[in-house]
């Protein structure tokens, strides 16, 4: 169902009830953009790097479309209740945003109704925002004070003045029933409005005059009450009334988050950070500052991205995202009995064509909730019957984690937790001339091939091996390439650059904050697949879902587990126990 301005009022009752009785919601965003030009992701940026890069996505570009579907289990029935709402969102009136043409071009050509987010989006407001608002409504008096009554000589005005007077008193005679008096804006005048706001409302009491809102012909009506109190009331009513309308959306949100109902989504980050900033307060500058208030604000968190790179999944699906992840899981996964929730609800069913269009949020977050509870399932085996999918201990690993798209090898950012650290140390810097290409790297490191490389920029690269070298065979190959290297070009190894002061403690493998990395800690994390940095000058608005390429093998003190066989394909990110 689509939310407009125009159908909030009425729906948002249905949603506050379906929100409460949800055992989890699926989510999904449509943005102005990604990332700015000069925020490229880099696939060895740390956590705190690629946190400012998708916070100044969050703070710089629109929110203008938001997905959610609810999702109810009936264990009597073993069948998921669902209904979707999908919002367009129009911000605040006066806010300033960026916009990314290629992801506007992207969304235009996916079907997204431009028209229909500029007439009839809904606004929203922070948390805080709303408090601020709410100041600066009670610091204004209730009505401007009243105007003098006009001199009137023009024969036109008088003849309209005089009729205007006849329609009033007709009105507030004690037989007439009505409470309100229009007076259509096609016949109006800027002196005629001038008239009525000063000399019939000097001339009457207990009355109001003001612009009907919302009204295209900018009409005016005349309201009567019976007494000062009366109408005192009614001002103070308005005043709230249109405090609520500016706050809009978040009143959905602020329902979901006074629940602490589970949110699901699929690739996530920028989703969070989106409407973080948007409805509850300004993204904080530091990623420990944002967990601080993710741990006292949002609810659980589960990312579908990451759930299906661990096995069976990360077998079976090469493809992750969201559209292709949906189609295989419905096609090979056998998901639970579906249903659109009893009453007057829409959603969408899993049949050929689905009744939604891909990158439309609220067909997005039903492709979302229904590959998690598939996947749950799954993983659940045969007792998946028993309770809903958001109970089952297989959760427990992904919980408030959520996915990190191109990175080499932290596959996530915790957000309640500590993240783990990786071991650069086998990582090599170069520093190169503008005119030198892959191959003269690719020559330069000979005798450690293979390796991949990872651009920064035309000047300079990381260099890793892809064969288990430790870090005493690493420093000796050094030696040797420092010897052959040609005028201009400067290698080291990671860990002794000065460019990474942010990351001085990775030698230890440790884990951030105070924390100590155990054995059993750096057993917990693996490799994720990552995109390659040739594939990055190529994104598009499509790039959080895009195929990734074949995972890079680790170091047994990478933070993760030596891979399986000969690749990584059936790895996935935790270490899952075959039985599991």
């Amino acid at each position: 169902m689509e939310v407009t301005k125009e159908t909030f009022k009425e729906v948002l009752p249905s949603i506050y009830e379906l929100i409460d009785q949800a055992d989890f919601i699926a989510v999904d965003a449509e943005m102005t953009g990604l990332r700015r030009s000069d925020c490229r992701y880099n696939e060895l940026d740390s956590l705190e790097e690629r946190y400012i890069k998708v916070r100044d996505s969050g703070r710089d570009f629109g929110l203008i479309q938001f997905g959610l579907t609810t999702f109810r289990y009936n264990k009597e029935k073993a069948t998921y209740y669902h209904a979707t709402f999908c919002f367009y969102l129009h911000g605040k009136d006066g806010q300033v945003l960026a916009f990314d043409n290629s992801s506007l071009r992207f969304l235009a050509y996916n079907g997204f109704n431009f028209n229909k987010l500029y007439k009839s989006g809904l606004p929203y407001l922070s948390l805080k925002e709303e408090e601020d608002e709410k100041a600066s409504f009670l610091k204004q008096p209730l009505e401007a004070l009243a105007p003098s009554p006009v001199k009137v000589v023009e024969e036109g005005a008088k003849k309209f003045l005089k009729e205007t007077e006849e329609k009033v008193n007709k009105f507030m005679s004690p037989d007439n029933n009505s409470e309100v008096l229009t007076i259509s804006g096609s016949t109006l005048s800027g002196f005629f409005r001038k008239l009525l706001y000063n000399n019939i409302a000097a001339k009457y009491e207990n009355i109001l005059i003001r612009a009907v809102p919302n009204n295209s012909d900018r009409s005016v009506e005349i309201r009567k009450f019976s007494s000062q109190e009366a109408r005192t009331a009614f001002l103070e009513g308005e005043r709230k009334r249109k405090l609520e309308e500016k706050v809009g959306f978040t009143h959905v949100i602020r329902r979901v988050l006074e629940r602490s109902c589970p949110l699901v989504g699929h690739n996530m980050i920028l989703d969070i950070l989106h409407l973080f900033h948007k409805t509850v307060r300004p993204l904080p500058d530091t990623l420990q500052q944002f967990k601080a208030e993710v741990r006292s604000t949002l609810p659980t968190i589960y990312d579908t991205k990451l759930i299906s790179k661990d096995p069976p999944f990360c077998t079976d699906i090469p493809i992750t995202a969201l559209e292709k992840l949906y189609s295989s899981l419905c096609k090979n996964y056998n998901p639970p009995p579906l249903e659109v929730e009893p009453g007057a609800y829409m959603s969408h069913d899993i049949g050929e064509g689905g009744g939604g269009r891909a990158h439309d949020a609220g067909y997005d977050a039903f492709m979302t909730g229904v590959s998690f509870v598939t996947m749950v399932k799954k993983l659940d085996g045969g007792n998946w019957k028993e309770k809903c999918v958001i109970n089952s201990k297989h959760l427990a690993l992904y919980a408030n984690k959520v996915n990190l798209m191109n990175s080499h090898d932290i596959p996530y950012i915790n957000l309640v937790g500590s993240d783990v650290v990786p071991n650069r140390s086998r990582i090599f810097c170069v520093d190169c001339p503008a005119s030198w290409t892959s191959s003269d790297v690719y020559g330069l490191f000979h005798m450690l091939k293979p390796v991949k490389l990872i651009w920064v920029s035309s000047l300079s690269l990381y260099v890793i091996p892809l064969d288990n070298l430790d870090i005493k065979a690493c420093r000796q190959h050094l030696k040797t390439i420092i010897a052959s290297c040609p005028p201009l070009v400067r290698v080291r190894l990671y860990g002794d650059t000065a460019k990474r002061k942010s990351q001085s403690s990775e030698d230890s493998g440790s884990v951030t904050g105070t924390e100590t990395a155990s054995p059993a800690r750096i057993q917990e994390y693996k490799r994720l697949k990552s995109v390659g940095s040739d594939q990055l000058s190529q994104m598009t608005l499509e790039s959080p879902s895009m195929e990734e390429s074949p995972a890079i093998p680790v170091y047994p003190g990478d933070g993760g587990k030596k891979l399986k066989g000969n690749g990584s394909q059936n790895s996935g990110v935790f270490n899952v126990p075959d039985d599991w």
